[in-house]
């Protein structure tokens, strides 16, 4: 993600984001974001309700990174029975498959030499920036 909305999210939420600066040797969360900037709406939304619940607590975001074409927020010290926290996470990652990681318009799952979420227009210019890259057919 871009260095400067990276910069942003852990500025506006810093209970949350209070590892982001820690060693890499202790947590994933020291790497950044690992996603495009087209999720940027999607997980400073997220950040909003999750900032609120996780004050006071030992609760803070570990990993936020793609995954198979999807949002995966991982967080320590949540527990299994925190329902809330779990539903917004989810809710989060299941919009993740319907919004373009590259530039947040309306976007579907696309397999190919990668799993990603992409509009039709970000999957044509990956297709003519790469060679290598052919999508496959619907």
């Amino acid at each position: 993600m871009n260095p400067e909305l990276d910069e942003a999210l852990v500025r506006d939420f810093p209970n949350l984001y209070r590892a982001r600066h820690h060693d890499p040797n202790e947590t994933c969360m020291a790497r950044g974001f690992e996603f495009d900037d087209g999720w940027e709406p999607l997980v400073r939304a997220l950040s909003v309700k999750l900032e609120a619940l996780v004050i006071g607590t030992d609760a803070c975001a570990e990993h936020v990174k793609e995954k198979w074409g999807r949002l995966r927020f991982v967080m320590s010290g949540v527990s299994r029975d925190d329902a809330e926290r779990w539903r917004l996470i989810q809710e989060a990652e299941r919009a993740s498959a319907t919004i373009c990681e590259k530039c947040g318009a309306s976007g579907r799952i696309r397999m190919f030499a990668a799993v990603r979420t992409l509009c039709d227009t970000c999957l044509e210019r990956l297709a003519k920036a790469n060679w290598r890259y052919r999508p496959r057919p619907r």
